[in-house]
């Protein structure tokens, strides 16, 4: 039987016990040999928790299950909580994984789930990796709920000004504690809420000027508006610590009531005064229309429609392209553009301002990429460029490896004659020496040959592997083709094939990077090049 295995860990520290991946992937390799069973794919999951199914090749390995033309017949997995910890998503994926044919197998909790029997035991293995889990988050919680009480800190970086201590507590134990930075970054600290509160400045005006006096941020970069309104908000500040804010089974998405929050006063030394605090609140509320609260509840927002943004960067500085739009009005027609991300944070004196026409630049690499696609969709055409990219890039290794061969053969010659003038009498009393020599000179360079051959050998991909990138392709295409496709869909499947896009300011040539990829291994790579108009 073709199998594919899946292995998880939760944490750094899971990798470092019985649970690392290795240990893992041994024990289903060795669970295979004896059954008789083929791996034909691994699957490798790190840092990612089994509460939801939001795992990046959970989702890839479900994807290939689905398939018609898949290769295996079932998911070989270490224990069932590596497939899941939740009863919920473990019931959806099995029937969903049974309808296609595919079955789920543990390696140390054998049951093929056949009879009654086997149901009821995998059942409930499962219930009791699911409570494990939920009991263990809220004994970790409690803990964490207590520490912050007390005003200790439960992890993280602190905000600018502050620094992280650890306080000795007895019986070999520590806590950490925020204790005041240097005196340059208190003094930003009340320089920003004094020009905010006193000298009528915004957010992104106080960023400039620091920017302009060199004042680092704490991690030594340029300031933006968005720090300084972060800091401007921030009630550590007046030596309040604040823990359960967020709702991390949003993943920090959705904000709790502030009632849910474990507030503890003068948990650290403050830096500013209630009195410059509130005032900056009730600016930030009367200048930005209800801005100074200090969290935003959460709304859903719809999806962007800018479905370049994380692939569209900027020729100057380097930043993301973001989106941004004019008036709706019918004067100015409600115009959408893709405008410098680092001007708008950081201001012209990171980046001068520079924009681009949505509809215009979206155009140009919806055509570009869709004839550079269709192009490999013919015959083979795909696996020649595949070749002809490898061929390339390891022209190097190539060249390097024939010179390497000849000086090789070189020394193998002029030994092998040294060593019979040696044998004949006629070889010089230094011969011994200078074989020794030549000799230690030989291995190394045959081992860098071998280096050299290894680096450079034929990249072979499997038919299976590219059947797969060809249906990619036909459905990139097929988006493409839509008159109206939905930009979610069309973001998240354009990075699949172009890691990047620029637009250089003189003269105006915009340059697509075509990046197709088989499991982090480039296979095919082409930059394509459009004038913008």
């Amino acid at each position: 039987m073709k199998v594919v295995v899946y292995a998880r860990v939760s944490s750094e520290r899971q990798a470092e016990k019985e649970l690392s991946i290795p240990a893992q992937l041994k024990a289903m390799q060795q669970y295979c040999q004896t059954k008789g069973w083929t791996i034909v794919n691994e699957f490798i999951e790190k840092g990612k928790s089994a509460k939801t199914d939001d795992r990046p090749e959970f989702q890839r390995m479900i994807a290939m299950a689905k398939r018609t033309n898949r290769s295996f017949e079932a998911i070989l997995v270490h224990k069932f909580d590596r497939f899941s910890r939740n009863r919920g998503d473990h019931v959806l994926y099995k029937a969903l994984l049974k309808q296609c044919g595919v079955k789920v197998i543990s390696v140390v909790e054998q049951t093929e789930a056949d009879s009654p029997q086997d149901m009821l035991l995998e059942g409930m293995l499962e219930v009791i990796s699911e409570f494990f889990n939920a009991n263990l988050a809220v004994e970790v919680r409690k803990g964490m709920t207590q520490n912050a009480k007390q005003g200790y800190n439960n992890g993280g970086t602190p905000p600018y000004a502050y620094r992280t201590e650890h306080i000795a507590l007895g019986n070999q134990k520590t806590k950490a504690v925020w204790v005041l930075g240097p005196r340059e970054e208190i003094d930003t600290v009340r320089y920003i809420f004094n020009q905010y509160a006193y000298e009528e400045m915004g957010y992104k005006r106080i960023a400039s000027l620091l920017n302009e006096s060199n004042v680092p941020t704490q991690k030594g970069g340029k300031w933006s508006a968005s720090t300084i309104q972060a800091i401007i908000h921030n009630e550590s500040y007046l030596g309040r610590r604040i823990w359960n804010k967020q709702d991390y089974q949003t993943k920090g998405k959705k904000w709790r009531d502030r009632s849910e929050w474990i507030i503890t006063e003068n948990a650290h030394p403050a830096i500013i005064n209630e009195e410059l605090f509130k005032l900056c609140q009730q600016r930030s509320e009367k200048r930005h229309n209800g801005g100074g609260v200090t969290h935003n509840p959460y709304q859903v927002k719809p999806a962007s429609p800018f479905w370049l943004r994380g692939i569209f960067t900027c020729d100057k500085c380097g930043s993301r392209m973001v989106g941004n739009s004019t008036s709706t009005t019918k004067k100015y027609g409600g115009q959408k553009y893709y405008v410098c991300g680092g001007y708008m944070r950081k201001g012209k004196e990171f980046c001068p301002y520079v924009s681009w026409r949505k509809d215009r630049v979206e155009q140009i690499v919806v055509n570009k990429l869709r004839s550079a696609l269709l192009r490999l969709t013919f015959d083979n055409q795909l696996e020649e460029e595949v070749r002809k990219y490898h061929d390339e890039a390891n022209r190097h290794q190539i060249v390097s490896a024939a010179n390497m061969e000849a000086e090789i053969n070189f020394l193998e010659k002029r030994i092998e004659q040294m060593q019979q003038e040696l044998q004949t009498g006629s070889g010089k009393a230094y011969y011994a020496e200078m074989i020794a020599e030549m000799s230690s000179e030989l291995t190394e360079k045959r081992r860098e040959h071998a280096d050299y051959q290894l680096a450079s050998q034929a990249f072979s991909v499997s038919q299976e592997s590219l059947q797969m990138l060809q249906q990619d392709i036909k459905t990139m295409i097929a988006l493409l083709d839509e008159e109206t496709p939905s930009p979610q869909m069309m973001n998240e499947w354009v990075k699949r094939f172009v890691s990047n896009v620029t637009i250089m300011r003189e003269g105006g040539i915009v340059n697509i990077e075509v990046n197709i990829q088989l499991e982090e291994r480039t296979l095919y790579k082409k930059t394509l090049s459009n004038v913008y108009e």
